[in-house]
């Protein structure tokens, strides 16, 4: 899995109890939804929840381009700490357009 790339991004869903955060990494190749995570706030403990959890699909990570914007989420060191560990490479957008990271917008 992963063949190609991960490319992940945050949704809100309004529930009765306010707004909940949905992470989502996407497998470029096949599009599927392979890491996720719900969470109350938008912290990155839940993004690395969600990385670990695609991480558990894929048995050799090295070299997998990994993409993402540019939130706090994807940019602190715990997180870009896991993807340097197995070898990924870190893409991020360049400015805050979504046509940037069209791959993952395009569940959201």
């Amino acid at each position: 899995m992963f063949q190609s790339g991960l490319a992940s991004d945050i949704t809100y869903i309004r529930t009765n109890e306010g707004f909940m955060y949905l992470f989502l990494l996407t497998d470029v190749y096949s599009r599927k939804i392979v890491g996720w995570e719900l969470s109350k706030s938008l912290s990155h403990e839940a993004g690395t929840v969600a990385l670990k959890r695609a991480l558990k699909q894929c048995h050799n990570p090295e070299g997998v381009i990994y993409h993402s914007d540019r939130g706090i989420q994807y940019c602190i060191s715990e997180y870009t700490k896991i993807l340097l560990k197995h070898r990924m490479v870190i893409s991020m957008t360049e400015g805050n357009h979504c046509y940037e990271n069209a791959m993952a917008e395009r569940v959201n």
